[in-house]
């Protein structure tokens, strides 16, 4: 495979560059230079067949004339950089910045407007900010020709960035995200020669991810996982819905509030339902899952997998902006019940569901039960506890006090 490449430095065509040129050659690479940022800017987006596949950026040189400006800066750069980055909309161009100038090695006030960019996208490899002229110009070649041959995996990934930002935090293995831009390439590109069986082990194993990051932060229940580590996705799915786990050892479980929303919760049991009968990731053969088979002998198809995959990149920005206000692992673990199938009934009768009314000039709140029974104070003690407010839906559980003469609130839970 051949390469073009544009360089833009005032000096693209003096001797010092001879052992890059040469190297591009010899890697199947045209460098087109360019003497001024302004002028190789209009190049690019002139280019309307996409000839160019990337752009290497002196950093010290002229932005438009070396007659009309006085000396060389780092001006030029900077308004190439701005470009570059409007154009990211239309048209992603890889740029790596190459430098020689000493002032602009390890200095600070170039390297930070650098860094603002490279933190919306970033080329080359991750220890290089940028390429120091002959030091590094083996590196320079090697990550041009890698960031163009995985220039539409980048597209994708940049189009779809809060996503692949979210995958990566929750520490998604490399291979399981090319398995997701593979299938969003499919969407993009109209294809129809994704063969769906081979990807809903990927969709599940998104779904894992998830779930594991969640039970870090006690969102998940302990229980949900068997004593092999192994976690059962169903359950998972029912507790995160507020419902009764059904095969949770050493005993089922359920969640005061309703992690999921409704929607969400149909959407994951619906994707589980489809993927495969089997509870975790590792075991799961889509082959084997005969209303699948059934479902695609009549329509062939990949628009399931599809639907299934924006089902994914939901649940990945759901639980990112969730995790944000749900960060207390104790207070997630206040929801947790845990009990006997038997004993579910005359458990969460102990609870009372009510509403926190008011707020008196005491400190003291007022808590009122939606049977219709007698308000209860609620102790300054406990509103500050559990950062309660006039107006929030509330499970409590009472006591009498040690003359029996009054009822205590003893446990506050938010719904």
């Amino acid at each position: 495979m051949s390469y073009k490449v544009l360089l833009i430095d005032d000096k693209h065509d003096h001797p010092s560059l001879e052992a890059i040129k040469k190297m591009a050659k010899m890697a199947n690479i045209e460098l087109v230079g360019e003497k001024y940022h302004v002028q190789g800017m209009e190049i690019l987006k002139n280019d309307s067949s996409y000839e160019y596949q990337a752009v290497i950026l002196d950093a010290t040189g002229y932005k438009k004339s070396d007659i009309d400006e006085e000396k060389e800066s780092n001006t030029g750069l900077f308004y190439s950089l701005k470009l570059l980055s409007e154009l990211l909309d239309d048209r992603i161009i890889p740029w790596f910045i190459y430098t020689g100038a000493p002032r602009n090695l390890t200095n600070q006030e170039f390297m930070e407007p650098i860094l603002e960019y490279q933190n919306v996208i970033k080329f080359g490899r991750t220890e290089f900010d940028y390429y120091t002229k002959t030091l590094h110009d083996k590196e320079l070649i090697q990550d041009i020709i890698k960031e163009i041959d995985n220039l539409e995996q980048t597209q994708i990934q940049f189009q779809h960035k809060h996503v692949f930002q979210i995958a990566k935090k929750i520490n998604v293995p490399s291979e399981d995200i090319n398995h997701l831009v593979t299938i969003i390439k499919s969407i993009q590109s109209k294809g129809s020669n994704l063969d769906p069986s081979l990807y809903f082990t990927q969709l599940r194993k998104y779904v894992e991810y998830v779930f594991r990051d969640a039970a870090k932060y006690k969102i998940l229940h302990e229980n949900c996982f068997g004593k092999d580590g192994k976690l059962n996705l169903t359950d998972s799915s029912l507790f995160l819905a507020g419902e009764l786990t059904k095969h949770c050892k050493p005993n089922n479980v359920k969640c005061l509030k309703t992690h999921f929303s409704k929607i969400m919760a149909e959407n994951i049991k619906h994707l589980l339902f489809i993927t495969g009968a089997a509870s975790h990731t590792s075991d799961v053969d889509p082959t084997e899952n005969m209303d699948y088979q059934s479902y695609r002998e009549q329509i062939k198809t990949p628009y399931l997998l599809y639907q299934l995959t924006f089902t994914i990149c939901d649940l990945l920005v759901w639980y990112d902006n969730y995790l944000n206000n749900n960060r207390d692992t104790e207070l997630n673990k206040n929801y947790w019940i845990s009990f006997e199938e038997k004993s579910y009934i005359a458990i969460d009768k102990d609870w009372t569901d009510g509403c926190f009314i008011e707020k008196q000039s005491n400190g003291y709140g007022t808590f009122k039960p939606n049977d219709g029974s007698n308000s209860i104070g609620i102790h300054p003690k406990a509103i500050d506890k559990y950062q309660i407010y006039p107006g929030e839906k509330l499970k409590v559980r009472t006591e009498l006090s040690p003359d029996g003469t009054k009822i205590h609130i003893k446990e506050i839970i938010k719904i």
